[in-house]
């Protein structure tokens, strides 16, 4: 196994829950004809759907832990994510002899690969970062997104969504699809540029459970070229002391 090539492949697709990305025109999509909802409706009945706004402000810190597959290739591992109010995060992953750590302490964003070694983030990658760092992103998308679109209509497995494109000030757009009758997010497409060119991904997010009032995905699919990564969260514990010297980079 080429351990440097599933290195990248692996960070990359392992870039959970709202990333960036710019789009293709996803096949099938519909116009809408004088839609009945707008972009921000739509985005305000999501959170509404999953427990709403001071549901997620009483949450302060999260803890989860998860395995993870690598589904083509075989890969089994662990995922272990802390995250902390209101804009602190680590991202822990882990298959045989190998380690990748994604940080963001507030100011600093960095990058850990047990064959790579350690670097910064810095620029537009920095920015996308703090962007998933943030506590209850999806919440505070009016700050984070310059402007939101309601694009058209789309099928997700059986389910008719709204897809919404979010483009941030720093950073390709994010485009998000929402089930059309429960407002329940179904898919995130993503692009990330990389050395090689933009590598696009799609998010599946499934599996809701309520915790603390809050409705909860315990199953992301991500597909992306090189791979398909199933992350299943088996713990996941709110309002834990997390100490802040945790999303520090490493010295």
């Amino acid at each position: 196994m080429n351990r440097k090539f599933y290195a990248r492949g692996f960070l990359v697709s392992l870039a959970v829950a709202v990333g960036v990305g710019a789009q293709q025109p996803a096949r099938g999509r519909a116009p809408m004809d004088a839609p009945k909802l707008t972009a921000e409706e739509i985005l305000e009945k999501g959170i509404a759907a999953t427990g709403g706004r001071e549901a997620r402000q009483r949450i302060t810190s999260i803890m989860s832990k998860g395995t993870l597959e690598i589904v083509p290739q075989g890969l089994q591992g662990t995922i272990e994510i802390y995250a902390k109010a209101p804009n602190k995060l680590l991202i822990i992953q882990t298959i045989p002899g190998l380690e990748i750590k994604q940080g963001f302490d507030g100011e600093v964003g960095w990058v850990y690969n047990s064959l790579q070694g350690f670097r910064r983030l810095e620029a537009e990658e920095l920015e996308t970062f703090k962007r998933r760092a943030t506590l209850h992103s999806e919440i505070h998308w009016r700050r984070l997104y310059e402007k939101v679109e309601l694009i058209g209509q789309e099928k997700v497995g059986d389910r008719t969504a709204y897809v919404i494109r979010l483009t941030p000030g720093v950073g390709n757009p994010v485009t998000q699809y929402y089930d059309s009758e429960t407002f329940l997010l179904l898919r995130t497409d993503t692009t990330q540029d990389g050395p090689l060119g933009p590598i696009t991904q799609e998010a599946y997010p499934s599996d809701y459970r309520e915790m603390d009032g809050v409705l909860v995905p315990f199953t992301l699919t991500t597909k992306a070229p090189t791979a398909v990564v199933v992350v299943r969260i088996t713990e996941r514990k709110t309002n834990v002391e997390i100490d802040d010297s945790r999303f520090a980079p490493p010295k």
